[in-house]
């Protein structure tokens, strides 16, 4: 996939599947910047621009520094294992800091990056969703998979909405994935077979795995693909 000149903002770029993008846009030929809170302890492909993406004006100022650009890449993401929990048994503390980072957040990015998508004349806009949002994999986590599945709606309401704005939106919804996220389930050995179990192809994924799909989304080359929704998720929404 060559994606040499398009510029793209990726939030949530300095760690797990964010990284991964990160690297794959810009082994394509992207110009990538990389919206996070913390840069990585080691070098990214990307410039990094200091965020706080629960903030309107964070998010305003950092989008302010980008002249350009063709697509945003919405990674953003943080899962409270140990925390999240039953409807009955979530606290409002942990409902609302899940929302404010993965789906706030979300809001507030495209809101900024939208008009210089519309400008760009081949805007994309791809949401890393979950499978939690869409299927009994959800089960225990309310906050979470509350978030994500209102991540995914902003999705298809960005797809209607801007269709003759030249700007396209779409969901990519990982299975279980080899990141710091998972990372307190990945240790609890029961957790762990469950995962694996409930995966057809009988293991958990590498965020390597979502660097085509995405890349292919960014690019003009998906420009008929729009609203949708596409699983690598080792079968997982399959069953």
């Amino acid at each position: 996939m060559n994606l040499t000149g398009r510029k793209v903002v990726v939030t949530g770029g300095s760690g797990g599947i964010g990284s991964a993008l990160v690297v794959g846009l810009s082994e394509a030929g992207a110009h990538v910047y990389n919206l996070d809170r913390n840069p990585t302890e080691f070098e990214l492909p990307a410039q990094f621009i200091e965020v706080d993406l629960t903030s309107e004006p964070s998010l305003k100022a950092a989008m302010a520094q980008i002249p350009h650009l063709d697509a945003i890449v919405i990674s953003a993401g943080i899962q409270l294992v140990g925390e999240d929990a039953r409807i009955e048994d979530v606290s409002l503390e942990t409902w609302q800091r899940t929302i404010d980072i993965n789906l706030t957040g979300a809001f507030l990015s495209l809101k900024y990056a939208l008009p210089k998508l519309v400008a760009s004349g081949s805007g994309s806009a791809v949401l890393i969703g979950s499978p939690t949002a869409i299927s009994m994999e959800g089960a225990g986590y309310s906050s979470y998979a509350a978030s994500k599945a209102g991540m995914m709606a902003l999705s298809r309401v960005i797809a209607a909405d801007y269709k003759d704005k030249g700007v396209r939106s779409n969901v990519v919804i990982p299975g279980a994935m080899n990141t710091p996220l998972i990372k307190k389930i990945w240790a609890d050995p029961a957790k762990r077979a469950a995962l694996v179990a409930g995966t057809p192809l009988g293991r958990i994924g590498e965020p390597i795995e979502l660097v085509g799909l995405v890349n292919w989304l960014v690019s003009t080359e998906s420009s008929f693909a729009t609203g949708a929704s596409y699983a690598v998720d080792g079968g997982m929404t399959a069953r």
